[in-house]
């Protein structure tokens, strides 16, 4: 959504101030620290989407006076719910690893992603033409609701990974400091 995506934007423009600096304990303090505010942020966002996505029962029954329409959309919520909910943290996420220059692992992801998600829709589809699921719009979002669960959650598995590489950095820099000074 625009909302989020300004995030992403955002992240990729400050982050890298921060990350190209030497390797010390202030700048892996300033990247915990920009993660810590961009999430909030991103998660402050997603409640927003969150609420605008609740009031469409309300507001579908002046585009529709369809029951069958607006059940089918209502049905749709709880998957754009959860979809909507993490989209600011998926759009800090990549912001925060865009800005990092993390672009192999991205590559990689988005690679396995190109391949993935078709998979899963495919087979969706195929049980849906068979008869074996009964497949609607709240299928759909509740399949990409999962897609944007497993991105959040690898983003900032990578997030902590690259985090954790930044204080082992500080930590044998500071260790070798001492180790001369001894």
């Amino acid at each position: 959504t625009p909302i989020c995506d300004s995030l992403n934007l955002t992240a990729q423009s400050l982050v890298p101030a921060i990350y190209e600096k030497r390797p010390s304990a202030a700048r892996a303090d300033a990247l915990r620290q920009t993660l810590r505010n961009f999430s909030k942020v991103g998660a402050l966002f997603g409640a927003v989407i969150v609420a605008m996505v609740a009031t469409i029962p309300v507001l579908s029954q002046y585009f529709t006076a369809d029951l069958a329409v607006r059940s089918s959309v209502n049905q749709a919520i709880p998957g754009l719910s959860l979809f909507f909910a993490l989209s600011g943290l998926v759009c800090v996420g990549e912001g925060m690893l865009l800005g990092q220059k993390d672009l192999k692992f991205l590559g990689n992801a988005y690679g396995a992603y190109f391949f993935a998600v078709p998979y899963f829709l495919l087979r969706l589809k195929k049980r849906a033409l068979l008869g074996l699921q009964d497949v609607g719009v709240g299928t759909m979002w509740r399949t990409f609701s999962i897609y944007q669960v497993i991105r959040c959650c690898i983003w900032f598995a990578r997030m902590m990974q690259l985090q954790r590489r930044t204080d082992r950095q500080v930590s044998e820099r500071d260790d070798a400091g001492v180790q001369l000074l001894n």
